[in-house]
Formats: C-alpha cells, sequence, structure tokens
C-alpha cells in the first residue's frame, strides 16, 4: 500500500532528525532542532514521536533491518564457499555497527543509557542473524563441505566471537574515530579466527 501522509510525515522526522545528530551529536540534538530541520513547531512534532530517542529508535531500527535483508542476500550471492560467505557476513555486520555508532557521534556514556530502548531490536535481529547463519552452516553440513555441527549453536558463537573482535579492535585503537583501521583489526583478526574454526570443520577459507 502506497505511504499515508503521516508515514512520509514520519520519514521527513526521521530524515531530519539524523542530519542533526551528524551535525550536532546525539546529545546535543534537541527536538527544537529536528522541528526546525523539518518545517514543523515542536508541539506538532509530538503528535508523531514522543522525544528524539524514539526517532532514533526507529530510525535505526529501519535501516538495520533494511541493512541485515540486504546484507544476507550478498552474502548467499558470495563465491568462494560456506567460510567466505560467513567471513563476509561477519565482517560486514561489524563494520555496520561500528559505523553506527560513530555516525551519530554518541558517547559510550549516553549508548548505555538509551541501550533499553534497543533490547527487542538487538533480540530480533540477533535471532534473524542467527537463523540465517545457521541455515548456511546447515546446508553447507549437508553438502560435505564440513563436518555434521550443531548448526544453530556454532552460528550463535560466531556472533559471539565477531562482536569480540569488534569491541577488541575499538579498544586497541590509538585513534578509535579512525575507522579505517579499526575496521583492518577486525577483518585480520576474523580472518585468523575462522581460519582456525574451518579448519577444525574441515574446510579451510
Amino acid at each position: 500500500m502506497p505511504p499515508t501522509k503521516k508515514d512520509q510525515t514520519k520519514e521527513k522526522i526521521q530524515q531530519a532528525a539524523y542530519k542533526c545528530v551528524a551535525r550536532f551529536g546525539f546529545e546535543k540534538t534537541t527536538l527544537d532542532d529536528i522541528a526546525k530541520e523539518v518545517g514543523l513547531n515542536k508541539a506538532s512534532l509530538y503528535y508523531y514521536y514522543k522525544n528524539k530517542e524514539e526517532i532514533f529508535l526507529e530510525v535505526t531500527s529501519t535501516t538495520t533491518r533494511r541493512f541485515v535483508e540486504t546484507l544476507q542476500q550478498s552474502t548467499l550471492e558470495k563465491t568462494g564457499g560456506v567460510a567466505a560467505q560467513v567471513g563476509h557476513y561477519l565482517f560486514e555486520r561489524s563494520v555496520y555497527f561500528l559505523q553506527l555508532v560513530e555516525q551519530v557521534h554518541i558517547s559510550e556514556e549516553t549508548l548505555r543509557q538509551v541501550e533499553h530502548l534497543f533490547y527487542d531490536l538487538i533480540r530480533d535481529v540477533s535471532a534473524q542473524e542467527v537463523a540465517f547463519l545457521a541455515k548456511i552452516l546447515a546446508k553447507a553440513s549437508a553438502d560435505g563441505a564440513i563436518r555434521d555441527i550443531d548448526a544453530e549453536r556454532l552460528a550463535a558463537n560466531l556472533i559471539i566471537l565477531s562482536e569480540g573482535i569488534k569491541e577488541n579492535a575499538k579498544t586497541r585503537a590509538p585513534d578509535r574515530r579512525n575507522i579505517e583501521v579499526i575496521t583492518h583489526d577486525i577483518q585480520t583478526n576474523l580472518r585468523f579466527m575462522l581460519g582456525l574454526i574451518f579448519s577444525g570443520l574441515g574446510k579451510l577459507p
């Protein structure tokens, strides 16, 4: 169905909010800033959203779900076997979530304060990611590319591994704003760990 006028207005508000956050940072962005950017008064903005956190949550939810869908499709099209597909998926998701935080200029302290808003999104996306990777791993096992495994358990632990590697890369980086250095560290360590894992499964990446 075509979007309603309310849907169109909400999308404009979301786009305006992202522009403001990119310009001022999450902490300094106000509803007045967003209302001015979109061409509404603050009172009108309250008809659509209670606060900036609610706007940010909806923007992040929509963007993340679209990203995951696109990434899953590109992963299925990736050549080189199951290890290459898993490596591609884990690396790209790590970079996305790393850049998501950097793009909105949100501090670690503020992120901790609002992270409860994202519990449902994190849970749903994580379940979708595990199911997707488990399906790839189960097919590889059925095809004889890797030995028989608990595909869902391995998929869940691969997600945990990628998160740990990402956080470690951020901590180790001399300049945490240097995304290029951090992503290179993530890629290097992911390759190393996946090499060990898939070697043990009987299939080198």
